[in-house]
């Protein structure tokens, strides 16, 4: 049988196999086939990922003859492929690679902002053999809107304010977008977050939806249970046992908190994209009004005794005690102050925290 029939005959082994498990950890190409290839080609199924999404890849190996060799995603036992992903070494900063060769990019959009998503491959028992590619980023897929709570008040108490955001808006460029959004996010002492976003793919105003809502109220206290009747005396009948004692009224629950502060900080030549902002300061939910107590249960009757040779009637059970009620809701929390927009130069807009990968995109806008 000649080389190349060997090799189709492989190459119908892969097409047919259909098994997902993982190779044996000897499992090794063929030296003869490692020789003979002259190219590896890497492919992916789309020029653009959005950020945090995976990416299939594809892997070939190119002959001397001209002949093409994919390289298996999967393992049959009965029928090995020629050539399979765990062949090759993969290489990506802004990515990870899955075990069948598929591509699990970064969710932090600044990770692949300037670079975009490079994949990187080589053949282990050949390593000068490599390949390369890279894959745009695209934003469609990134949230817009955002929800940011106060914590809940202790029990009958108010719930905390919502929590201070700043939010940092510029308009920035990359190697991939002439006009790039780029929104920072931080939260109280939190360190900050990015969205980006095509500039020319966004409505003119109200795109990005920041809710800052205050605490929950803390659910009313619990009404005390009430105590039990007592017993009644013993005698000839036994007495009634006393009423049981009425269960308390539940604590009403704690108002909510108020919406908590937004600031919009824009670039002066370019104030209005404080109106991509649709800030709201909503106030929390009231808390719950406290359980009722439990009406305390009726003395047991008293013990009959006897008289004259003969047993007295036990005395009755004394009446339950009422239960208490619930207590009222408490109201919900009122809204904050509207959102405070603060204009500075452009350099300004994202201050001294601002990551490296951000400042390299403010640099490359700058050239």
């Amino acid at each position: 049988m000649s080389y190349r029939a060997l090799l189709i005959g492989l190459l119908l082994g892969v097409i047919g196999a259909c098994s997902s498990k993982s190779p044996p950890p000897d499992f090794a190409p063929d030296p003869g086939l490692v020789a003979n290839i002259t190219e590896l080609r890497l492919s992916t199924a789309s020029d653009v990922i959005c950020p945090g999404q995976t990416v299939r890849a594809d892997y070939e190996a190119v002959l001397r003859d001209g002949t093409v060799v994919p390289f298996a995603r999967s393992y049959d036992k009965d029928r090995p492929p020629a050539l399979h992903v765990v062949f090759l070494n993969r290489y990506s900063r802004e990515a990870v690679s899955q075990e069948d060769g598929d591509w699990s990019t970064d969710p932090d959009p600044l990770v692949s902002g300037m670079n975009g998503f490079e994949f990187r491959v080589d053949l282990k028992a050949r390593p000068e053999l490599s390949a390369s590619t890279v894959v745009a980023p695209e934003y469609s897929c990134l949230r817009h809107a955002f929800r940011f709570v106060g914590a809940t008040g202790r029990p009958g108490r108010p719930g905390f304010s919502g929590p201070d955001v700043l939010l940092r808006l510029a308009v920035l460029r990359s190697p991939f977008y002439e006009r790039l959004l780029v929104l920072g996010i931080e939260v109280g002492d939190a360190p900050p977050f990015f969205v980006l976003q095509d500039a020319d793919a966004v409505p003119p105003a109200d795109w990005f939806v920041i809710e800052s809502i205050g605490g929950s109220g803390g659910r009313g206290v619990s009404g005390a249970d009430g105590a039990a009747g007592a017993k009644g005396a013993d005698g000839c009948p036994g007495g009634r046992g006393g009423a049981g004692g009425a269960g308390g009224n539940g604590g009403p629950g704690g108002p909510g908190g108020p919406g908590g502060p937004i600031t919009i900080i824009a670039p002066t030549d370019q104030p209005f994209l404080a109106g991509l902002v649709d800030g709201r300061t909503v106030g929390g939910r009231g808390g719950p009004g406290g359980s009722p107590g439990e009406g305390g249960p009726g003395g047991a009757g008293g013990t009959g005794t006897v008289v004259d040779a003969r047993r007295c009637p036990d005395g009755t059970a004394g009446p339950a005690g009422a239960d208490g009620a619930a207590g009222p809701d408490g109201a919900p929390g009122g809204p904050g102050v509207r959102p405070r927009v603060i204009t500075v130069s452009p350099p300004d807009v994202f201050g001294t925290r601002a990551p490296q990968r951000l400042r390299a995109l403010v640099d490359f806008t700058r050239k």
